[in-house]
């Protein structure tokens, strides 16, 4: 069998999808763009695939690898789609959405105008937990797992299936953060779980908050959408007349890739805490 020679970058848009095929072997680039298909942003990419290796004159056994930059989650996010969000915090610590930071934009002279963006999670969604950290990580009072079942079932109960969990000083000690997760998946085994421990390890509450929750939001449409894909480019090609897994990678925002795998199964990661969220990499 021939090796697998091309490498196929797709880059989908709002009215076009952008493709760009090298061959490996020779060098070649060929480039197209097809009409994006916001329905279902997968038969666009799919249909990229086949024009290019239509210009080449390949087949889909060519197929080295795909990588992929798309704005599913952006989207979801600027389209105002996010709903049925839970937030699970620190007991006292249940408005720290709506303190907020102090920092008004264009100074204070604004700040009379200014009008805060509004929350995230409805004030009936978030849920407090017994227990608290330190700065440092050491405990000051044990989690109160009573507190956290009450809590997980509050949501399975109205059927709010994403969950952000951020407890204070949890980027120093992750401890109360992971047993809060087991919990909910013994509780709610359903519930799509994200803790800001292993979305963003840093200080400040609101930031890690705010990240955690966008990561909860945007997991179930990019998990689908990423299994859609990889499950359908195996229609591309095949090895001793078997379906094959093209290796296939979605585009992080600081311009690095992860495998398709790596993204269903990964929590979102940030490393710098006044950027915008990482959306592409998701659990």
């Amino acid at each position: 069998m021939e090796p697998r020679k091309i490498r196929v970058g797709i880059d989908t848009g709002g009215t076009f999808t952008d493709i760009v095929a090298v061959d490996d072997e020779t060098g070649a680039i060929v480039t197209t763009k097809t009409p994006s298909t916001p329905a279902d942003p997968a038969e666009g990419f799919l249909a990229g695939i086949e024009k290019v290796l239509a210009k080449l004159g390949e087949s889909g056994d060519s197929i080295g690898a795909v990588s992929h930059g798309t704005t599913v989650a952006t989207n979801k996010l600027l389209e105002g789609k996010v709903e049925n969000l839970g937030f699970i915090t620190t007991e006292g610590y249940e408005h720290v959405l709506e303190i907020a930071r102090q920092s008004v934009p264009d100074g204070y002279g604004n700040s009379y105008f200014w009008v805060k963006p509004e929350r995230i999670v409805p004030a009936d969604r978030v849920r407090t937990v017994g227990g608290r950290l330190s700065f440092d990580g050491s405990e000051i009072r044990p989690l109160d797992e009573e507190s956290v079942r009450s809590a997980a079932q509050f949501f399975k109960d109205r059927g709010i299936r994403t969950i952000g969990v951020c407890l204070m000083h949890s980027y120093a000690d992750p401890t109360h953060e992971e047993r809060v997760r087991d919990i909910l998946f013994e509780v709610f085994p359903d519930a799509t779980v994200s803790i800001s421990s292993q979305v963003l390890r840093e200080y400040r509450e609101y930031e890690r908050s705010i990240t955690t929750l966008v990561d909860a939001a945007v997991k179930p449409n990019i998990r689908n959408y990423v299994n859609n894909i990889a499950n359908r480019l195996r229609e591309f090609s095949t090895t001793d007349g078997e379906p094959r897994d093209i290796p296939f990678y979605v585009m992080k925002s600081n311009g690095g890739v992860l495998s398709a795998k790596e993204v269903v199964h990964r929590l979102l990661r940030q490393s710098c805490r006044d950027r915008l969220p990482e959306l592409s990499v998701l659990r």
